[in-house]
């Protein structure tokens, strides 16, 4: 009688994981492939002061290399009390900015955050 209650109980926990394992295994195939790298960068508070009082500002770099295998992120968080123009795009105050690339090239664009307004992102 007891073998046979331990023999339930161990059927029992086989079955739950295996069953845990298949659930897992599920989630990992159906979950939208996610991107492998974020490159973040923060705009602190005080980087529009800064730049207007003349200051060099070393936020973002001049260029920022993407690579389209790793399926890369570009994340701006802006922090400053003032919105930051990166492209097209206008960030304001407290918003974060995400793209992804999906072609390859140079991509120049107008950057509030630089002296020369000039930010270079390459994808490879």
């Amino acid at each position: 009688m007891l073998q046979a209650i331990l023999a339930r109980r161990a059927l029992l926990a086989g079955a739950i994981v295996l069953a845990l394992l298949a659930g897992a295994a599920g989630w990992w195939w159906l979950e939208p492939s996610a991107a492998e790298r974020q490159l973040i960068y923060r705009v602190p508070p005080g980087t529009a002061a800064r730049l207007a009082a003349g200051e060099d500002v070393a936020v973002l770099p001049q260029t920022i290399t993407l690579t389209l295998g790793r399926q890369d992120v570009l994340v701006i968080r802006n922090d400053d009390t003032q919105p930051v123009q990166i492209g097209p795009f206008k960030i304001a105050p407290g918003q974060r900015f995400e793209q992804q690339y999906y072609n390859r090239g140079t991509y120049d664009l107008i950057c509030s955050i630089h002296r020369g307004e000039q930010l270079r992102i390459v994808v490879e």
